[in-house]
């Protein structure tokens, strides 16, 4: 008798522990119709759902809990546990992300994520999780294309001593020096106010951030040059992860992986339908040849051997290798 009390006093001790509730927030900085705010919905529904509800997902898009950088050292310090923001703010902390934001080193979107999901993307999530990230998915942000108030851009030179936001990464900065730009870091929740006041000039985004953020109200010329492919890192602070357990670590990376196909998919068909809107909405469009990307191209060459010593030569080669 006194065996069976033990046994049902061990029970009813373990069982709240086993069920414990799990609270996951996840954050984002672009408006809930984003394709990535999108897919942190299609990871909540996920996680709830195989969880049996035992574990939670609370989403904040549009930069709820603050701009990209915010959402980041949040994560690395672990009061948030999750957030999907571009990898070019993570360079700080993991240097070799940088390679993506090499100009023009992508081919296209299938070949972007055929590299990212093999060996070298594989590589690169290792250098994140030893910097305190668990890597849930490479988004897409997408092809960044460049707005101003001040005239069409379909040379090197047209951008000449204009000021252009940037995200405050080191190659983005570099690279639009070398074009002739005034280059001007700036988090995005700062950027529609900057360019009403004039501040800055112009910027450089997808489509689809140019059209959802209402930066067409400020800005008349987009040019169409695709000079970077943005990609998102949806992190998870890795402690956090670690602490989950097998069972629920793998209900989180089977959401990840739900997300990450939606994202993806979604990110391509949304590209071409913001362009369409954004010409609705009044903004004048021109399409660089291809004679002018090629002088873009040669003019921003100079970026891969001065981030050599940062990126290594070995990377930046294997990574242009594998994206021709």
């Amino acid at each position: 008798m006194r065996t069976l009390l033990t046994l049902a006093l061990t029970l009813a001790l373990a069982a709240p522990a086993a069920a414990q509730e799990v609270k996951i927030r996840f954050a984002g900085n672009l408006p809930p119709a984003n394709s990535n705010s999108r897919a942190m919905e299609v990871f909540k529904q996920e996680v709830e759902k195989r969880s049996g509800g035992t574990m939670k997902v609370d989403v904040f898009p549009a930069m709820q809990l603050g701009g990209a950088k915010d959402n980041l050292d949040q994560v690395k310090s672990g009061t948030l546990q999750a957030a999907y923001l571009s990898t070019a703010f993570m360079t700080g902390y993991v240097a070799k992300l940088g390679v993506f934001n090499l100009p023009f080193v992508f081919k296209d979107r299938e070949t972007a994520f055929k590299v990212l999901d093999g060996p070298i993307g594989k590589e690169l999530e290792r250098e994140m999780e030893r910097a305190g990230f668990k890597n849930l998915g490479f988004w897409e942000n997408g092809w960044r294309h460049m707005t101003n108030s001040k005239r069409a851009i379909a040379t090197p030179d047209d951008l000449s001593g204009l000021k252009i936001r940037l995200q405050n990464n080191s190659v983005h900065l570099r690279t639009f020096k070398l074009l002739g730009a005034n280059p001007v870091p700036m988090d995005i929740k700062e950027v529609y106010s900057a360019m009403q006041q004039g501040v800055i000039d112009g910027h450089e985004n997808p489509y689809c951030n140019t059209l959802n953020l209402k930066f067409y109200e400020v800005q008349k010329y987009l040019s169409v040059s695709g000079h970077f492919y943005d990609l998102m890192g949806a992190i998870m602070n890795k402690r956090f992860y670690d602490g989950l357990g097998k069972d629920r670590q793998a209900i989180v990376e089977q959401a990840a992986r739900a997300a990450t196909e939606f994202q993806r998919k979604q990110a391509a068909e949304d590209d071409l339908k913001c362009l369409d809107q954004l010409k609705q909405k009044g903004m004048q469009v021109n399409t660089m040849s291809p004679a002018a990307l090629a002088t873009f191209r040669a003019t921003t060459l100079p970026v891969y051997k001065e981030f050599e010593k940062e990126l290594t030569k070995e990377l930046i080669d294997r990574f242009a290798a594998a994206n021709k």
